[in-house]
């Protein structure tokens, strides 16, 4: 399967502006999104059925995994298995990939975050 940018879908979600290039539709294994934020994402959430895969393209920052600071820049691969709470800081550019692929059931709102 090949999916173009042309062809991606574009939201704001809490800070964090995303390029969705598929959905659990097109590709019930896996979706991928690039992802930039200035600040961080402001919602601290967690999926129960997806891992989250980031890469992180250019930046740095903080990702938080179950209250556990870890500081992130470029090249860095973040793995966030499923269940597992989670939010980031920082200036950042990343791809992200859930598997299997993101749905909106599997999701859950733990708190916002003030990004200061």
């Amino acid at each position: 399967m090949v999916y173009r940018k042309k062809d991606a879908v574009r939201i704001e979600k809490h800070g964090v502006s995303m390029t969705i290039y598929n959905n659990a539709e097109q590709c019930p294994q896996a979706a991928v999104a690039y992802q930039e934020t200035a600040r961080g994402h402001a919602e601290e959430f967690l999926h129960q059925r997806s891992a989250f895969i980031y890469y992180i393209i250019e930046g740095s920052g903080t990702w938080y995994i179950e209250d556990v600071p870890h500081e992130v820049a470029a090249s860095d691969v973040i793995i966030v298995p499923p269940g597992r709470r989670f939010y980031f800081t920082g200036n950042l550019k990343q791809l992200c990939i859930t598997a299997p692929a993101w749905s909106q059931e599997g999701e859950h709102h733990v708190r916002f975050v003030d990004m200061g």
